[in-house]
């Protein structure tokens, strides 16, 4: 079996700290046959509180079907998951959609509007201001900033989705785009991973994103730390999003980011006190209208700053893909994808190693003695090369790999 990755971590404080990896080697079951019956019942019965969640448009009927049909088939069939779905939006679903999903899933299926009052501009945003500066960000190529709704999106995605009132039921979320696709069988519980493990936040792609978007956001960040330095967990490990390899109070913030458009997370966690108040004070600055302070950089910032990084979970082995953007069950290099956000005209400074290579630390940042930047570049590459792991040493595909996931 394959066993992901793992970030580098302090050694364990006591022998009762979950072990997720051998939590894996127990739990993951590529049959299920494989389960006895009664056994299955006891699983379905004490399962997680947890459900898919999905923001989504009329429209989009078609693509969020082909999203559910693949997670159906890969994960949520299997007698002893069944999770249901819950679909928002800022407008009454059509019968159209309500028919397409349901169709979809043998799950239930919940069908929710957003309040006016998580779906609309603040009382304290300058409209003027907010309309000329997202011209503006449009007019330099600034992804989407144009459009009022993605605005309204990142704020709600930030903060606003772990208050709808039809999540107060559930423990735990997986985040499901439409129009993505799901390439590998997941033969364990994710949800159940997630609590067994005590896991709070779970992404497969860490990268780099367009700079421009949200150009204050650390500046903001750094004023919060200094107000609420209590809050920040005493085991939280920021230094994967600091370009500078200084303390909290001199860190820059090098945009590496866990892309939320996957991500499973605590609902507990995204109703903290930490979370909320890090995300109001944001709010309170109008960044999400005057920039377009996207909910990736910021549900990075946060997990990162308010938990201990044994609780953010790297599902390397959930293969996955949404547009540009892709990452192959163990079949793809690590660092696969790692800027491809970053448009040309962004000028913004990168880190020297990819995102996800910061985040795992130890061996996943070592290279090979008889590498030569200088000769990668000349031969036409960027020069972030030479890594003795590859990421492909637990790839069934590849002859005589062997298992890397320390």
């Amino acid at each position: 079996m394959y066993l992901p990755p793992i970030a580098h971590l302090p050694a364990r404080k006591n022998a009762a700290q979950p072990d997720p990896l051998q939590w894996l080697r127990e739990n993951t079951i590529p049959s299920i046959d494989e389960i006895p019956s009664h056994y299955q019942q006891s699983l379905l019965e004490n399962r997680p509180k947890a459900a898919f969640i999905a923001l989504v448009r009329n429209s989009e009927v078609e693509e969020m079907v082909y999203s559910m049909v693949q997670l159906e088939a890969r994960f949520n069939s299997r007698p002893t998951h069944r999770y249901e779905w819950v679909f928002f939006n800022d407008e009454d679903f059509s019968d159209e959609f309500i028919l397409g999903v349901t169709n979809a899933t043998g799950s239930r299926c919940f069908f929710e509007v957003i309040p006016q009052k998580h779906w609309s501009v603040p009382s304290w945003i300058d409209t003027t201001r907010f309309d000329v500066g997202r011209q503006f960000m449009g007019s330099i190529g600034v992804g989407k900033a144009w459009l009022q709704s993605y605005h309204h999106m990142c704020r709600w995605n930030a903060g606003l989705f772990a208050l709808e009132e039809r999540l107060a039921q559930y423990e735990f979320f997986w985040r499901v785009e439409p129009g993505v696709e799901f390439s590998c069988d997941i033969n364990y519980d994710v949800f159940r991973f997630m609590r067994d493990n005590d896991m709070a936040y779970g992404f497969n792609m860490a990268i780099l994103d367009d700079a421009r978007s949200f150009p204050s956001l650390w500046d903001r960040t750094k004023a919060f730390i200094k107000e609420n330095k209590d809050m920040i967990h005493e085991d939280a490990d920021y230094d994967c999003h600091d370009n500078a390899g200084k303390d909290l109070d001199h860190l820059e913030y090098n945009n590496c980011q866990f892309y939320s458009n996957f991500e499973v997370g605590s609902l507990a966690f995204f109703r903290s006190k930490e979370h909320r108040a890090y995300f109001e004070h944001l709010d309170k600055t109008g960044g999400f209208y005057y920039e377009r302070f996207g909910d990736a950089p910021i549900h990075t910032l946060s997990v990162s700053l308010f938990l201990p990084k044994r609780r953010i979970w790297y599902f390397r082995d959930i293969g996955y893909a949404h547009g540009l953007l892709s990452c192959g069950c163990t079949v793809s290099a690590i660092d696969h994808d790692n800027a491809k956000l970053v448009p040309f005209e962004s000028k913004q400074h990168k880190p020297v190693d990819p995102c996800i290579r910061l985040f795992l630390g130890g061996k996943w940042l070592e290279k090979r003695e008889d590498w030569d930047q200088e000769a990668e570049i000349a031969a036409g590459r960027d020069g972030s090369g030479g890594y003795l792991l590859d990421g492909l040493e637990g790839n069934p595909f590849v002859d005589g790999a062997a298992n890397q996931h320390g």
